[in-house]
């Protein structure tokens, strides 16, 4: 006897069992539970076969019915199809027959008890078998006996080979439109491992050579990511939430499963046929292809062909099939998606329906992969439902969590299954009778009598009247009216939750009356990592497996659902944030169902609380607490929050109402005004009182005003407010004043409020230029889209003329390069200017740049740290650029520099409303003639030569006077919504605004609206000023407008200048 291991393909992880090699048995055998493993479509023999005298083999007398066709097989270094007999087997899963001793033909060596295959001798005790064959390798022709015999003349239809192919162009292609005004997505690049690299470069080589993808110049880029596939192998996707989330949705309604039970009604025999890369055979409309551009370490690529991940491709889907078998729709052939059911009353019209199905796929280049198709049957499983001769019945497994739901252990386990039941206490008559045991175990004894339970973990004492009732509520939970049959064309609604060690969804819809009704439940355990995950990635792992479960119903339904979680940090998922691979796989999921996320107590979520906290998901698991926020990211925002709180404690103490009683009376021996005023006030139970308000003695206002302004209940409210709170219980005299005192000089409010009212700072006039390019101003426009290489644009503006030179640049340039462009573009043009104006810039800021100014004779003029409007002539004129150009460039946005010089032509030769003037005028005397062989007044011949130079001072003093004007009326116009603010000088204690600076908090919402106080180290001009910055806040630039400081108010001791 000789025994060998063989791997059969479809086992998981490729495991192998024992075969018998037997060369008297005349069929190879696999046992029924290995062949139901294997996942194969089984087959129908011919005629049946009975086992007789097998040695004990094969039970005598057993007949076998079915077959597997060509299972892919290796033997130690052989490999091949073998064709299987299913019948049970005593000893071994499979006998290798006759069948395969003639197709493999080894050397049998009967004293060694080994094989050989040619040349190559293996001892089958010692050998390694060989892993199976690979997915490319199995891919191409089908072998036709695989298909039952009245469609094995479609075994084209079924062939991988030609699934993977470009398809052909059709009248349907997907189109992506884009909401209009929306931002479109920047490319970005993932990094990534070498052996994703490597997986990549194997994708791109792939799908250029298919015709797939093709190389791309589009200013859109999704980023590429992996997945981890079980096998531990690498899967590409494409991240394109933020194109989705532009997109506008395409409505293609999806059947009703209405409808397929009108399809079943006469139905006895069913085939289901599974179509392979569905979405792959559609093409992406020519002028979108740009839309779907990814980017990754090798360049920048667009699909001709519908991705995965993209939004809208199960509606474009299913209006190509629909047309595709728009004949036979409703009339025995129910379409959803990829899936395609066929149901008729005989195998005779069974049969040529199939067959005609099989026909329009064949000619529509439409491919269905066998091994998820079945054919003939008389029960199948489609969309979550049986389906049979009887009808439609709910697939066991969508309810077999309820079902298997453990006996509850505990009085906290009661509860929960009781809070689950309670939800349908309107649809399950006598439910009060049903629950009675069970609400019995949950209620206490009378008084003087020992209590039942009392701890939420003490044990119950469970009756069989107990297991009664918990076993018919189980039933009415997943039969009779309770559980209801989806309806795809209304919203649904799932509630989700996830516990310390499972997580538990319910999908729901409401009913004619408007009650929610449950469609499928959902419970899973997690496994040892997801229990360390953190409690949101417990949630979202429940929210993934709900989409999974109930995808059918769900994805491209054109309607929106809902998603109930009571976890508020789940709104990441649909968020364009940063995230990581594994919430970005995730995000990925998500963005093909069009859902919105709500959130709601954890109390309201009975139902999918009590799933993931079912007794047979508990065990022995340890919470864990969670920092949330670190001490040190406060940053400053802590410091002085931390000394008035230590104040405070000393107020707090006043709370008692005696303590405060006693030290007020205390206070009014030896004060002042009581002793000067007595006959004003009125004294009742030892207090005194003004106009019936409680009279406060100077010893404890200072306290009286920190109880209602810095403790948490007064919260640090307005002068107004304040005044009112203590106005309404309290009197001194010169109250409003030390009310307005106290919360003027209060740090917290100083430093935590945006201050309100006009900012600070009158706008102040600069000295005139008096000629064409004396003084200049420059910035940069960008990053822009890619056009002709070119990235940026340098914006270089004469302030006197206006006018402007726009160059188009590839990169943003260093000082050294800076000032190589100033000369070849500005410097041989105009010469040398007096002033150049700009931001704080690296290449500005730069020795360099100062070094080169220095040569030029031209003083630099840098605008002040976060005060944009110093520069805010070139900030206009960029406005004014960006118009220009966006009426004009494609909408790829990949031309722009060709339109460049136009720009710079139409903004030089138009009016400028601060001089009356062209800037070409200005600059050159004479005006540009933008378009040929216009009629132009012309002077007499024999005017003077000199006129010009005139008529050139003249044009000078007329904009000379013009600006002025014109800064006159922009200050006066500017001023209106400014104050000058508190006069501040050298020495002074300021706040500083936090609007521009990073803290490192992890919410700025929360941060304070100032930081400080800091000195003034020095004073710029009236608006301007130098401050003595910490280290702490890095390399910031210490000089501030005015607008971004508040004079400090408290009592600090003022330093030394």
């Amino acid at each position: 006897m000789i025994v060998v291991p063989i791997c059969l393909s479809g086992l998981e992880n490729r495991a192998t069992c024992k075969a018998f090699v037997d060369c008297g048995c005349s069929r190879n055998i696999i046992t029924p539970e290995l062949a139901g493993a294997l996942k194969c479509q089984q087959m129908a023999l011919d005629s049946p076969i009975a086992f007789s005298q097998l040695d004990g083999s094969v039970a005598a007398g057993e007949v076998s019915t079915k077959e597997l066709r060509g299972v892919p097989c290796k033997i130690g270094k052989w490999g091949g199809r073998i064709s299987f007999v299913i019948a049970p087997i005593a000893t071994y899963h499979v006998i290798l027959g006759i069948p395969w001793l003639e197709q493999a033909n080894p050397e049998v060596d009967w004293r060694g008890k080994s094989l050989a295959f040619k040349e190559q001798q293996m001892q089958w005790e010692i050998s390694k078998i060989a892993e199976e064959e690979d997915e490319e390798d199995e891919a191409g022709e089908i072998d036709p006996q695989l298909l039952p015999p009245e469609y094995r003349d479609f075994a084209d239809v079924f062939n991988q080979k030609e699934a993977s192919k470009l398809p052909p162009k059709r009248n349907i292609e997907v189109g992506i439109e884009i909401t209009p005004g929306a931002d479109l997505p920047k490319p970005k690049v993932y990094p990534m491992s070498v052996q994703e690299k490597e997986e990549l470069r194997k994708y791109i080589d792939k799908n250029l050579a298919r015709g797939f993808i093709k190389p791309s110049n589009s200013p859109l880029g999704a980023p590429v990511l992996f997945r981890r596939k079980k096998d531990n192998s690498l899967r590409l996707c494409i991240d394109y939430r933020n194109l989705n989330a532009i997109t506008k949705d395409n409505k293609y309604p999806m059947p009703l499963v209405k409808d397929l039970i009108t399809v079943l009604k006469k139905g006895s025999i069913f085939t289901k046929l599974d179509l392979i890369e569905a979405y792959h055979k559609l093409r992406i409309k020519p002028e979108d292809t740009w839309k779907t551009a990814f980017s990754c370490a090798f360049g920048h690529f667009e699909y001709e062909i519908l991705p995965f991940g993209l939004k809208n491709g199960s509606g474009c889907f299913m209006q190509l099939i629909n047309e595709i078998l728009h004949p036979l729709l409703y009339r025995g052939v129910f379409i959803f998606l990829d899936d395609i059911l066929i149901i008729s009353e005989d195998k005779e019209k069974h049969v040529k329906l199939v067959r005609e199905v099989l026909q329009r796929l064949r000619e529509a280049k439409l491919y269905a992969k066998l091994s998820k198709c079945e054919f003939n049957k008389t029960q199948i499983d489609f969309l979550g439902y049986r389906m049979s001769p009887e009808g439609l019945a709910m697939d066991p497994a969508k309810v077999a969590d309820v079902k298997e739901w453990g006996v509850p252990q505990t009085r906290r386990q009661l509860q929960s299954f009781l809070g689950f039941a309670n939800f349908y206490r309107p649809f399950i008559k006598g439910f009060a009778q049903i629950t009675a045991p069970l609400t019995e175990l949950l209620k206490t004894k009378g008084k003087g009598e020992t209590a039942k339970v009392k701890a939420p973990g003490a044990k119950l004492s469970w009756t069989p009247e107990c297991q009664k009732a918990f076993e018919t509520l189980k039933e009415c939970f997943t039969e009779g009216p309770i559980l209801k049959h989806p309806d795809i064309r209304s919203p649904f609604i799932i509630h989700c939750d996830a516990s310390d060690c499972a997580y538990g969804a319910v999908l729901l819809q409401k009913d004619q009356n408007g009650n929610l009704k449950p469609c499928g439940y959902l419970s899973r355990k997690f496994s040892e990592t997801e229990k360390s995950w953190p409690i949101w990635e417990k949630e979202a792992l429940a929210i993934l497996k709900a989409l999974e479960c109930w995808r059918h119903f769900l994805e491209g339904s054109g309607i929106p659902f809902e998603i109930w979680s009571d976890h508020k940090n789940l709104q990441y998922l649909k968020s364009p944030r940063k995230l990581s691979p594994k919430q970005i796989r995730w995000a990925q999921y998500f963005s093909r169902f069009d859902f919105q996320l709500k959130f709601f107590q954890g109390k309201q979520n009975v139902l999918a609380d009590a799933l993931s906290r079912m007794p047979q998901h508990e065990g022995l698991t340890t919470a864990k607490e969670g920092t949330i926020f670190s001490d040190k990211q406060w940053g400053l925002a802590v410091r002085t929050r931390a000394q008035t709180q230590k104040e405070d404690t000393a107020f707090v103490e006043l709370g008692g109402e005696d303590n405060w009683g006693n030290e007020l009376k205390q206070s009014y021996k030896g004060d002042q005004w009581i002793a000067s005023n007595a006959e004003k006030g009125d004294q009742k139970g030892g207090f005194w009182f003004v106009n019936k308000k409680l009279y406060i003695p100077a010893i404890l206002r200072i306290k009286i005003l920190h109880r209602f302004h810095n403790n948490q209940s007064a919260g640090h409210t307005g002068i107004t407010k304040t005044t009112k709170a203590i106005a309404k219980h309290c009197w001194w005299p010169g109250m409003r004043k030390d009310i307005k005192n106290h919360v003027v000089q209060c740090d917290d409010c100083a430093r935590n409020k945006s201050g309100g009212g006009k900012p600070m700072g009158l706008l102040q006039t600069v000295a005139e230029p008096t000629r064409p390019w004396e003084c200049v101003a420059m910035d940069f426009v960008g990053e822009l889209p890619v056009s002709k290489g070119h990235r940026y644009i340098w914006t270089v503006l004469d302030l006197f003329s206006k006018q402007a030179h726009f160059i188009a640049l590839t990169k943003l340039p260093s000082a050294e390069k800076l000032a190589e462009l100033y000369i070849n573009h500005i410097y041989k043009l105009h010469g040398c200017p007096s002033r150049v104006v700009s931001d704080r810039g690296v290449q500005f800021t730069a020795k360099f740049w100062e070094k080169f100014l220095e040569m030029l004779g031209a003083e630099r003029s840098l605008s002040s740290a976060f005060h944009p409007m110093t520069n805010g002539a070139v900030e206009r004129t960029q406005q004014t650029l960006g118009q220009f150009l966006r009426m004009y460039s494609n909408m790829r946005q990949n031309d722009w520099s060709r339109w460049l010089a136009f720009a710079e032509l139409a903004f030089n030769s138009t009016i400028h409303s601060a001089t009356n003037k062209t800037p070409f005028e200005v600059v050159y005397g004479y005006e540009i003639q933008p378009l040929p062989q216009l009629p132009r007044w012309t002077e007499n011949e024999g005017t003077e030569a000199g006129k010009w130079k005139t008529q050139m001072m003249e044009c000078w003093n007329q904009v000379t006077a013009s600006l002025k004007e014109a800064h006159k009326k922009y200050k006066t116009f500017a001023d209106r919504k400014r104050v000058e603010g508190d006069k501040l000088d050298k020495g002074d204690l300021v706040w500083l605004s936090t609007q521009n600076i990073k803290l490192g908090l992890p919410s700025r919402k929360l941060g304070p609206k100032y930081i400080g106080p800091f000195r003034i180290q020095g004073v710029i001009n009236e608006v301007t000023f130098q401050l003595a910055l910490p280290k702490s806040l890095g390399k910031i630039h210490p000089v501030f407008h005015r607008s971004l400081l508040k004079k400090y108010m408290g009592t600090l001791d003022k330093m030394d200048p």
